[in-house]
């Protein structure tokens, strides 16, 4: 087990978001003395909210429906529909990888959302560093030859995000220098991963099985990461990637290993051992995340098999 830790951040908004709001909130924020912000929840007529270590706290803070639309467009840079398409999907992204969850009154045609107005809800997530390595999840990835990949897993908000934009910076930068490839589908990544050294590829905004396949087939990926995966499409994806010998790491949503693997799309990855190793994050001491790992053979023998 290895444990990781979140450096403070000062202030605790980031200018990206702070510049997007009311001055008086990120001031009532910064007053409250938190050691970071993990999330930021405004609702028009409610009070605003922020999350520290997993509990809520109340700003104080009500903004109006002006100012919440006000709010929007400024998060759109002032043009809502350039951001509809995401926005349908429930989410919309601010620079240095803030994702912002969006709630409102949905519009539905043939099962599809097609829009979305009465916007009422704004849920910003706030990526944070960390001073850790990913070198222990290259080390499970180099024990099996880099033929087979890893499922990191936590519930939300935990930091999965945050762990696979650490390895994705390290795997592809020196000593290891893999040809590394995000796909990155929710756009969370490509604002934050930098460097001249980074033998690195991020398809911003694609669907995961389309990039997943571009990555395995046109730009010759030695390791795959994307987040967050899920369906069905996503499985026949990383199945496909790894029958041609190209490791995928990706996270799941998930309180435990029995959870996970009792999903049928993940427990066909399972049998198919797509997945070497089950790495769960869970929360530490103030401020720290630790990894715990379950090998295949294990969770094989967990689910009774």
């Amino acid at each position: 087990m290895q444990s990781i830790r979140i450096q403070k951040r000062t202030p605790p908004l980031p200018s990206p978001l702070a510049e997007c709001l009311p001055p008086y909130l990120p001031d009532a924020v910064e007053r409250m003395g938190l050691p970071w912000v993990e999330e930021l929840r405004i609702h028009g007529g409610r009070q605003a909210f922020v999350t520290c270590k997993g509990k809520s706290y109340a700003t104080g803070v009500i903004l109006s429906a002006e100012q919440m639309n006000d709010i929007l467009r400024k998060m759109c840079r002032g043009s809502l529909y350039a951001f509809s398409q995401s926005i349908n999907q429930g989410f919309l992204t601010l620079p240095e990888g803030i994702r912002v969850g969006v709630s409102g009154k949905a519009a539905v045609e043939n099962g599809q959302v097609i829009g979305v107005s009465e916007i009422n809800g704004l849920v910003a997530r706030i990526p944070h560093k960390i001073n850790a390595s990913a070198s222990f999840l290259l080390e499970e990835l180099k024990k099996h030859h880099f033929l087979r990949g890893i499922l990191l897993f936590a519930p939300p908000g935990v930091g999965k995000t945050t762990a696979l934009r650490t390895l994705a910076a390290e795997a592809s930068a020196p000593p290891h220098v893999l040809r590394t490839v995000v796909v990155d589908t929710r756009e969370e990544f490509y604002h934050t991963l930098s460097g001249d050294a980074c033998n690195l590829e991020i398809l911003v905004g694609y669907p995961k099985e389309i990039g997943i396949e571009i990555a395995t087939r046109s730009l010759g990926a030695q390791l795959i990461l994307c987040d967050e995966i899920g369906n069905s499409h996503d499985a026949e994806a990383i199945l496909s990637a790894a029958n041609c010998g190209v490791p995928v790491v990706a996270t799941a949503h998930a309180a435990s290993l029995c959870e996970l693997l009792n999903r049928p799309m993940l427990h066909r990855l399972h049998r198919a051992r797509v997945f070497e190793a089950y790495v769960e994050l869970t929360r530490g001491d103030v401020g720290a995340f630790s990894y715990r790992t379950t090998s295949w053979e294990t969770a094989q023998a967990l689910l009774g098999a």
